[in-house]
């Protein structure tokens, strides 16, 4: 037994030591975790954080990657809108230089968790291992609804034919809404009527033109919110322009048999909400 324990000893300590060799040299190539948190670009933006390299402002620094993408959907952010700038600030130090990661974003973004390595390569030191950057950035879906009209007001006027089963808005109000996710508009009627409830429903109707009609069916006060128009993503490129970035609603009422209900004037008021659809 004594001829043996040498042996084993160094088998012990051989063992040890590779044990310990890949997490030394894992926690060399650790990347540096840039995360730029949850952004809700509602408009073409940029968003910059700062990180530090071991090397003097002299040395040569190429950063090297494929952009972000999106593991769930695959959606991407190019490279070409990831832009590293050095930090003047830090000319003079010998030892580290201060650069500055600037992303931009486009309201079009799809939402979802981006990430992608990003290495920082030293083309004067070709025995330096390249320092990984491990960028992150998640995209909140986003809704934006808006009137289109100086005055959103639906008027119903009398009829000047009593034979008329209908009464109509004479113009219909125009609502815009921008979202980068599938949406849902909804809407819920309130009387402002002093004294008295409606007796009548209204047909309310949506379209996405003057000419078409999406939605139509009849609500009353004492309804809640109800779903009446859906849609895809709006946004287009870098929604620069009105018809890239909103998407246009026109809404109507009518009062179907209006002559079996009481006369008189009625005044209602019209509450929207908007949310995406994630999916």
């Amino acid at each position: 037994m004594k001829t043996r324990t040498p042996a084993l000893w160094f088998s012990l300590i051989l063992f040890t030591v590779f044990l310990t060799l890949p997490t030394a040299f894992a926690h060399a190539n650790k990347p540096l975790i840039m995360d730029f948190g949850s952004i809700a670009p509602v408009q073409k933006m940029s968003r910059a954080l700062a990180f530090t390299l071991p090397v003097p402002p002299t040395q040569a620094v190429q950063f090297k990657g494929t952009g972000l993408s999106a593991a769930k959907t695959g959606n991407r952010i190019p490279a070409e809108r990831l832009t590293f700038t050095p930090d003047p600030s830090t000319q003079n130090n010998a030892t580290r230089t201060v650069y500055h990661l600037q992303i931009q974003l486009l309201p079009s973004e799809p939402p979802g968790e981006y990430e992608g390595l990003i290495y920082a390569v030293y083309p004067d030191r070709k025995t330096t291992q390249p320092c990984p950057l491990l960028v992150k950035i998640k995209i909140l879906p986003w809704i934006r609804i808006e009137p289109g009209n100086s005055t959103p007001q639906l008027n119903i006027a009398a009829s000047p034919f009593l034979r008329e089963d209908k009464l109509l808005t004479r113009n219909p109000v125009k609502l815009l809404l921008a979202s980068n996710a599938p949406w849902r508009l909804l809407l819920r009627l309130e009387n402002e009527t002093p004294f008295h409830t409606s007796p009548f429903p209204l047909q309310i109707g949506i379209g996405k033109t003057l000419n078409t009609v999406v939605f139509k069916e009849r609500m009353r006060v004492s309804d809640d919110y109800r779903p009446v128009a859906f849609g895809a993503p709006t946004v287009v490129g870098d929604g620069s322009t009105p018809a890239n970035y909103w998407t246009e609603l026109y809404l109507t009422a009518a009062i179907d048999d209006w002559y079996h209900y009481p006369t008189g004037n009625y005044n209602f008021k019209m509450f929207f909400a908007a949310e995406t659809l994630l999916p």
